[in-house]
């Protein structure tokens, strides 16, 4: 008797730990999920104004990647992001209403949230392109290339994630994988291609950017005899400018996504601990939301070309 009862003291005391974590997951997704959509959908309007206004930021290829991720993080911010809210404080849930909503929702979902990490991954092959010696590889850097490369990006990320459409539908009333194995190769390929590949690509090209620009340096001081001229080096320090805010979008990324993947992956090998990880894994969906609102943030307003078109279009709607 005194077993039975000790086991379900401990029962209630773990039910209400998880209470608990529930009551303020929901008070942190009522006020932050609002705040990320309202920052991210004006950070992401301003940059479709800011790349669009002037002849050469909207002709050249690296602006496309930009203006196809802000277009791709309002359509993260309103369908998946609100609707997450909306379930949160609301209980309210479409996907979880027929089968097709299910699988159409879950696979626009991860879709979407793969598309502006790889259009990063655009931007850092892009400038790679442009400091290349290569003529060839140079001339992949156009605008018209980045409409097709862009279309090849997106068409591939829809390829590889269709398995979504056929392994999710509604059980018990809710939209989850059909079993555990599916479920277990979701999760090694969220870590894969989510979490893993884009800022594993975007690291390389930075880096073999910051490479060539070195390189290019070198040889330039040694044919001006340790002189560099002036237009010269205000080339090179836009350029190792844009790798670096390159390389904090990179690490902003890992953290947001890294914490998402990793728990998805816990969730699988230990899924009796199925609740409690649960918990922590709605969390860390808030986290990697916040990912979808922070490009003008963390690259417009920190990159000086950028940041000079911004208050050239302030300073025009005021004179």
């Amino acid at each position: 008797m005194f077993s039975i009862s000790a086991v379900r003291v401990v029962f209630y005391f773990i039910a209400l730990i998880l209470q608990m974590h529930e009551n303020l997951y929901i008070q942190i997704s009522r006020y932050s999920q609002p705040l990320i959509i309202f920052f991210g959908t004006i950070g992401a309007l301003i940059n479709q104004i800011l790349f669009r206004r002037r002849e050469f930021l909207r002709k050249t290829s690296c602006s496309f990647y930009f203006r196809v991720s802000s277009f791709n993080d309002l359509l993260v911010l309103y369908i998946i992001v609100l609707t997450q809210w909306a379930h949160d404080q609301f209980n309210f849930d479409f996907k979880n209403r027929s089968h097709s909503l299910c699988k159409l929702h879950t696979y626009a979902m991860y879709c979407l949230y793969a598309i502006s990490p790889y259009c990063t991954v655009l931007v850092c092959i892009d400038r790679f392109c442009r400091t290349s010696k290569s003529i060839r590889i140079r001339r992949l850097s156009t605008q018209r290339n980045a409409h097709r490369i862009t279309f090849f990006v997106v068409s591939f990320i829809g390829l590889i994630y269709i398995h979504i459409l056929f392994y999710f539908r509604l059980i018990n009333s809710i939209c989850n994988p059909i079993n555990h194995s599916y479920y277990h190769f979701l999760g090694s390929f969220l870590m894969i291609f989510f979490c893993f590949l884009p800022p594993s690509l975007m690291f390389i090209f930075s880096c073999s950017t910051l490479i060539l620009l070195r390189r290019r340096r070198e040889k330039q001081l040694k044919q001006y005899n340790l002189r560099i001229l002036p237009a010269r080096h205000r080339r090179y320090h836009r350029h190792y400018q844009l790798i670096k805010i390159l390389c904090l979008y990179i690490i902003t990324n890992i953290i947001c996504t890294l914490p998402f993947a990793c728990l998805i992956l816990i969730h699988v090998y230990y899924h009796q601990s199925n609740s409690r990880i649960r918990s922590y894994i709605k969390y860390s969906v808030l986290l990697c939301n916040v990912n979808y609102s922070t490009s003008f943030y963390l690259y417009t307003l920190h990159t000086p070309i950028y940041r000079r078109e911004l208050f050239a279009w302030i300073r025009s709607m005021f004179y």
